[in-house]
């Protein structure tokens, strides 16, 4: 019987001794950070002030919205778990750090719309 372990990382990340999975604080981020998008979209959408501008994820919150969450996190998860496996190739890593980049900027678009709506309150909602 084999088995497959992997030695200590050099580099930053979580990884136990005989673990075979690598969590660098960028695969981190990104998860992190898309969950704060699904957070915030579901929260614009459920308050009518946006409107889901993706077709496929549009129709996952017609569906429920906690349709959409899983499906968002699905979505991302099992693309993160594949550029994982071949963490070892530059572009996965690449894309990874690419990846938690984009979902920052959109996490700050959130935040700049969450302002804007508080600081607008009364005019938006009522």
């Amino acid at each position: 019987m084999a088995t497959t372990t992997v030695g200590p990382q050099a580099r930053g990340g979580v990884l136990g001794v005989n673990a075979s999975f690598y969590a660098s604080p960028a695969s981190v981020g990104l998860l992190t950070l898309n969950l704060l998008d699904g957070l915030f979209t579901l929260l614009f959408l459920q308050m009518g002030v946006a409107e889901e501008l993706n077709p496929l994820m549009r129709l996952a919150y017609e569906q429920h919205p906690l349709f959409f969450m899983f499906s968002k996190l699905l979505i991302v998860n099992t693309g993160l778990w594949l550029l994982c496996l071949h963490r070892r190739m530059r572009a996965s890593r690449i894309a990874i750090r690419v990846g938690a980049a984009v979902y920052g900027i959109i996490v700050i678009y959130h935040l700049a719309f969450l302002t804007h709506l508080v600081l607008r309150w009364p005019g938006v909602l009522g």
